[in-house]
Order: structure tokens, then sequence, then C-alpha cells
């Protein structure tokens, strides 16, 4: 049994439809790779945010959100920004308040551990338009 011409168009352009939406999807992935000390065992421990996380809103990362800020180890460090489109504000404090300590852009190498910080926001950059 054959398709009728119309129909094996429509179906091959719903195919191509929903193939470039899976695509713009995972362009806009946001992520973040970096180091923290545990409490429990005093060891460096490497993490990434657990989930895809919110643009344009600040995350307090969570391993030291229990942590008084100026504590020993209360910081994370060596972010690595695996964004795909945002740029990575890194701040010292809990509330992405004032200028950024760093900006990570999209898929840039990890950072030193002396790098540290508390929180960080995922922006687009401005475009060149």
């Amino acid at each position: 049994m054959r398709l009728p011409p119309s129909l094996l168009v429509l179906a091959s352009a719903l195919a191509l439809a929903l193939s470039s939406a899976a695509t713009a999807h995972a362009q806009d992935e946001l992520g973040l790779n970096y180091r923290y000390v545990s409490t429990d065992t005093d060891s460096t421990v490497d993490a990434s945010l657990p989930e895809q996380p919110p643009m344009n809103e600040c995350i307090l990362i969570p391993q030291v959100q229990k942590l008084e800020n100026g504590a020993p180890n209360s910081d994370a460090f060596a972010p690595e920004n695996t964004s795909t489109r945002a740029n990575a504000r890194i701040y010292a404090n809990d509330e992405c308040m004032g200028t950024p300590k760093l900006v990570l852009k999209p898929g840039s190498p990890q950072e030193p551990d002396s790098v540290t910080f508390r929180s960080v926001k995922f922006v687009l950059p401005p475009s060149s338009a």
C-alpha cells in the first residue's frame, strides 16, 4: 500500500519540525560543574547543579547553602560553565548582588581552585545586533 504524495510530504515535514524543536531545546541547556569541601569527610568533591537551572535567577550552591558565609570551606570553587548559550555570572555572596566576581562564557574551561564562589546566575550574553 502506497501513501499519497501529500501525506508523505506532511509526515516528512512533521518529522523535520520535531527534530528541529528537539535540537533547539538541547541548545538551551544550562549547567555548572564545581568543587566543594565535604563537611563530613573534609575531602574535595566534584559536583554539578542537580537539574536544569533557571535563567536569570540567583542560585545558591546547594552544598554551601547551610554553611555560614566566611566560615572555613564555606565556598564552592573551580567553576566550569557547561552551558551552550548562557553566561554564568559567579558571585561571592548568597544573593547574586553587586558586581559578579567572574563571568564565565558558555563552554569555558574549568577555573582553578583559587576561584571561590557561593552563587551563580545564568544570563544570555548581549546580542551584537
